[in-house]
């Protein structure tokens, strides 16, 4: 009975077996599954990177996962965003065709500080991670109006470097002082000298002669060497000590203004030798080198604002007025310091008496000419503009100074006709006249140091060259704004752009806004950081990113004193980036 038993219990077992192998099988199989579910996909790549600082806000958040992302981690994927402790608002995330490119674009601006971004996939705890990053730039947010879906896009404003066209107003005051006494010093010579030449050919045998003239080269060469000395510092950015080596003025008076300037300081040293033998002035072999010479370096004067587009004109009668008011000037300081310094003989009665007879075309010459440069460089803007207003008040000195020498004029013509010699105290009471009319050319003189630091309305400003070469350039203008925009390469991703303002001299609230003509993204505005004429750039990291190509609505908008000036537009077309591997996302 024993026997039969034995296959069936044998039977039973076996399948009680198989029945539990198959429970811990598939107990194995569950429990590989859910270890499996439970690993982190890990994150091997982000933008922002991890601990790194960013001076500019990011457009959005991306990160990149190892593993391939399915449906259902799609569906469940969550990301968040808190900076200084403020949680920041983001749009939906957007998984990429790649499945492992996430991105989340910012709904709101987060502020400065440390930043903290944390993921979860499918609400799995297992799969939570975190990193850090420093914000150090927090810019501002201009609504552009409401979207076609209804959503209102947000302006992201990135950060513009600025850059300087011209070196920063240094030693203004003291430029301006030195240049007063450069400007005497320098009539004192060229005057005196050409005077001798017509009214006073005996003069330059007179101590009292020979002393004017080197005084007043000295004079010359000292203010007009720490003039030049100054501009160098200002060009370079050196210390004035520095800027002490002429050697040193090479790389900073390369600019036209200050090529005049170094050949102005040459021809006045080269004076020298018709200051210290003036009789050249007179000799006939040296004669006519020498007054080519004296006109020549006043005529650097009229020169001054070379490099300014002005008209050609503006340069011709410059030159005119500065031989005119040279003339004049510099011939009455001879006569106050030399021709009048006591009594004398029947040749100073000559001298005062030439010199009121040519008055009357030196006064037509310095007014006639005086007022067309007023015209060629002012025009209009006489009254609204500091150089033009400057201008008006030079007019009225200059008026003085001609009702002085009219004055002078007829006392010489009244007084001096029968006269053959010079008596003490005529000598003092025509030195007191004229040193009252030197006194108003001085005041003459501060006047046009104060006007040189100006640039008229006029004159066309000077375009700084940019540093790089830009794919896209485009010039802007209508009566009050005159922009230059540039921007490089135009493609998706990040781009530089460089803003050069012409016009008007001084600006505020200067904005660039692009927009772009696709529907459901954001607009970018850049608030350009200068107040005055000049270029600012921003560079390729500087915020400029365009997410999408197509074409783009550009509005350049700015505000002075006087009320908003009439908006700038364009379009540009942007294509798609080659060499960009970021998903381009809608603005939510």
């Amino acid at each position: 009975m024993r026997g039969p038993c034995i296959p069936w219990r044998r039977s039973v077992l076996s399948s009680v077996l198989a029945v539990l192998s198959g429970v811990l099988l598939v107990a194995s199989l569950a429990g590989s599954a859910h270890a499996a579910s439970t690993i982190p996909n890990e994150l091997i790549s982000s933008n922002p990177q991890p601990n790194s600082t960013l001076t500019v806000v990011p457009t959005q958040l991306q990160l990149i996962f190892r593993n391939k992302l399915d449906a259902d981690d799609a569906a469940a994927l969550g990301v968040l965003l808190r900076c200084d402790g403020v949680t920041v608002s983001l749009g939906a995330p957007v998984i990429a065709v790649d499945m492992q490119t996430v991105s989340t674009p910012l709904a709101s601006l987060p502020p400065a500080g440390q930043c903290t971004v944390t993921w979860v996939i499918n609400r799995n705890i297992g799969s939570l991670g975190t990193f850090n990053f420093t914000l150090l730039v927090t810019p501002q947010t201009i609504a552009t109006g409401t979207g076609t879906d209804g959503i209102t896009p947000t302006t992201i404003i990135g950060e513009v470097v600025p850059t300087t066209a011209l070196p920063e107003p240094r030693f203004g005051l003291l430029l301006g002082l030195l240049r007063i006494f450069e400007y005497l010093f320098v009539i004192c010579v060229f005057g005196g000298l050409l005077y001798i030449v017509l009214g006073w050919p005996e003069g330059f045998e007179y101590d009292t002669t020979q002393r004017f003239l080197r005084t007043s080269w000295i004079g010359a060469v000292i203010s007009l060497y720490l003039v030049v000395v100054l501009h160098a510092a200002r060009a370079s950015g050196d210390s004035f000590v520095a800027s002490l080596n002429p050697f040193a003025w090479f790389g900073s008076l390369n600019s036209a203004f200050g090529l005049i300037l170094a050949l102005r300081f040459v021809l006045v040293v080269a004076a020298l030798w018709l200051v210290f033998n003036p009789r050249r002035v007179l000799a006939a072999e040296t004669q006519v080198p020498a007054i080519i010479f004296l006109l020549a370096m006043m005529a650097t004067y009229g020169l001054t604002r070379v490099g300014q587009n002005l008209s050609f004109l503006t340069f011709l009668f410059g030159i005119f007025h500065a031989w005119s008011i040279g003339l004049w000037l510099g011939g009455l300081a001879l006569l106050a310091s030399a021709a009048l310094a006591g009594p004398g003989e029947r040749d100073l009665v000559d001298a005062v008496r030439y010199f009121a007879k040519i008055s009357g075309l030196l006064i037509v010459l310095t007014t006639f000419t005086g007022l067309v440069l007023v015209y060629l460089m002012d025009r209009a803007a006489i009254f609204t503009s500091g150089h033009g207003r400057l201008n008006v008040l030079q007019l009225i000195v200059v008026a003085l100074m001609i009702w002085i020498m009219l004055q002078l004029r007829n006392f010489a013509t009244g007084r001096l006709r029968k006269e053959k010699r010079l008596t003490a105290q005529m000598a003092w009471r025509l030195r007191r006249a004229i040193t009252a009319e030197i006194v108003v050319g001085i005041m003459i003189l501060a006047v046009t140091s104060w006007a040189v630091s100006m640039r008229p309305p006029q004159a066309v400003a000077q375009r700084a060259a940019p540093i790089a070469n830009y794919l896209y350039r485009e010039e802007l203008k209508n009566d009050r704004f005159h922009v230059v925009l540039s921007m490089t390469p135009l493609t998706t991703g990040a781009n530089a752009l460089r803003v050069e303002l012409l016009q008007p001299k001084r600006i505020n609230n200067f904005e660039v806004r692009l927009v772009p003509q696709a529907e459901g993204y954001a607009g970018i505005a850049l608030i350009v950081p200068i107040k005055h004429r000049g270029a600012a750039v921003a560079s390729v990291d500087g915020g400029l990113i365009f997410p999408v190509a197509g074409i783009w609505n550009v509005e350049i908008v700015g505000t002075t004193t006087t009320g908003d000036l009439t908006s700038l537009g364009t379009t540009i077309t942007i294509t798609e980036s080659l060499i960009n591997t970021q998903p381009t996302t809608a603005g939510g």
